[in-house]
């Protein structure tokens, strides 16, 4: 057994690019020249985001390496260590792994183990429909379990030498960390994805998401690679007009304002010339033909000017599908995808305290209180007088975030959660829950009305099942999960004979 207080072993926790070696290569070769300057015996660096196996051990200077399958022999100082690749070996001074589950914002429990280093990378995993980022904070702990060292968890590449003799300060965990989750993953997939570095089209409504997204941009890639347009119809509000200019104002990007009614004009003059009367635009129909109108013209402004449309939609719409298809539902990534509007809460504070100024306007965050919450400008799509958002929000977010599994260990059938839900509902236990206030606040305690909205959701989401397929791939940080998720059919199941009951159980609940 080597005597580790004189290995001098240098930690590289580096940000890996999937399928680009060159790039991989130039960025191991600047650890190992870190290494070197601080007089390292060794340095360990991760080779993959998707091998937990592939651990890079590189010896510096005068060392030695021999590798026999898991156990690597490193000779320094004129001692012999054996270090173990994976799970502990016996007879080895310390072992190595590699923590290859992405960030979530319900973090899955991490084991760490006595007497081992676990390597955590930074950088993007583009699983086509999925993004997932991988967030750092490698640990160093000692015999005792006790830390010795750990690396920042921000999603930003650190480098340190491990002194085993006695504990470093640990890094600390970044306060703002959702907001470093979207904006460096968002950095990451435009570099890797959209290396020609193309101009981001964002339609900039005056609303909570589009905001947000605006904002996330410009953290991310800069002011000059944002240009955002409004395109109001009679419907859209002097607020949320004014908000738009407010926010372009905030982070100096253009802001180019037309209307759209024009167009909407004309292609309801088109209908007529195919045999449909003239008052056919009216409704959902109206609603719909606005939206991907917006999409249309947000895809012509991206090939003027040579650039891609962002995604401005959270998670509870496209659970819900309240999103048109080839309208409000286009872009190349969905940064906020997997956010709740509750969760957008939190990151419109974040940015404004990043920026040091109200950048995403606070008349679009609710106050709230013990009694529920006040709101000076309610959610709107504003495609029709006087519309509101249908969603219950915090409510909505809270059940969607259940039934999509977000308290389990995996991927669990809908249904399953579902079950689980009425079950609890059932037994009065959903009382003790998160959700205790909202069921209240929106009177879902009387049992008819939660079991109306209940199949209100459980139907949105199975219909809205085809427009999640064809949705811009989602930064995926919501939970485990979510992760491991499969991707989704458009094949709707009939719901089981448990659900039934309990459902039926429900309504007859006094």
């Amino acid at each position: 057994m080597g005597d580790l207080s004189k290995l001098k072993l240098a930690l590289g926790q580096m940000e890996v690019v999937e399928g680009r070696p060159s790039v991989n290569e130039r960025a191991r070769d600047a650890m190992i020249e870190q290494a070197l300057d601080a007089g390292a015996d060794a340095l360990v660096v991760p080779n993959s985001l998707t091998d937990e196996s592939d651990v890079g051990i590189i010896g510096l200077n005068d060392t030695r390496i021999d590798v026999s399958g898991d156990v690597v022999e490193l000779f320094a100082h004129g001692d012999t260590y054996r270090i173990g690749r994976g799970e502990p070996a016996h007879g080895c001074d310390i072992s190595i792994t590699a923590d290859l589950f992405p960030y979530t914002v319900l973090a899955p429990s991490r084991e760490e183990r006595a007497g081992a280093i676990v390597l955590r990378p930074v950088g993007i995993r583009d699983c086509g429909k999925k993004v997932c980022a991988y967030d750092g904070g490698t640990t160093v702990r000692g015999s005792d379990g006790s830390v010795l060292l750990s690396l920042r968890d921000d999603f930003a590449e650190d480098f340190a030498v491990v002194d085993f003799s006695r504990p470093r300060k640990e890094a600390g965990s970044s306060e703002s960390k959702l907001l470093d989750a979207v904006v460096t993953s968002l950095r990451r997939f435009d570099a890797q994805a959209l290396s020609y570095g193309p101009k981001w089209v964002i339609g900039l409504s005056g609303g909570l998401d589009s905001s947000i997204t605006a904002a996330l941009l410009v953290l991310a890639l800069g002011k000059d690679r944002v240009v955002s347009y409004n395109m109001a119809t009679r419907y859209n509000s002097d607020l949320t007009k004014s908000n738009a200019a407010k926010i372009a104002d905030a982070l100096d990007i253009p802001l180019r304002n037309g209307s759209i009614e024009g167009l909407v004009v004309s292609l309801g003059n088109t209908l007529v010339q195919y045999g449909y009367p003239q008052d056919a635009l009216k409704g959902l129909v109206l609603e719909n033909v606005q939206a991907r109108v917006r999409g249309n013209l947000l895809s012509t402004f991206s090939a003027v000017e040579n650039g891609v449309v962002i995604n401005n939609g959270n998670r509870v719409e496209c659970a819900l599908g309240y999103a048109t298809l080839y309208g409000d539902a286009i872009g190349a990534f969905a940064p906020i995808g997997e956010l709740t509007k509750v969760q957008l809460f939190d990151l419109a504070h974040q940015i404004n305290a990043r920026f040091g100024r109200e950048v995403v306007p606070e008349n679009l965050l609710p106050v709230v209180s013990e009694d529920g919450f006040e709101w000076e400008m309610m959610p709107s799509a504003e495609l029709a007088n006087g519309q509101r958002d249908p969603m219950k929000w915090f409510y909505h977010d809270w059940l969607i975030g259940q039934l999509l599994g977000d308290g389990a260990d995996g991927a669990l059938p809908l249904y399953d959660c579902a079950c689980t839900i009425l079950e609890q509902y059932a037994a009065s236990r959903l009382l003790d829950t998160d959700a205790a206030r909202w069921v209240k606040r929106y009177g879902l305690d009387d049992p008819k009305a939660f079991a109306e909205d209940f199949e209100w959701v459980m139907g949105s989401m199975q219909r809205a099942a085809f427009k999640r397929i064809q949705a811009p791939p989602v930064l995926t940080l919501a939970s485990k999960a979510s992760v491991l998720a499969p991707q989704e059919s458009q094949t709707r199941r009939e719901p089981p004979l448990r659900y039934n009951a309990l459902l039926s159980a429900i309504r007859s609940m006094k």
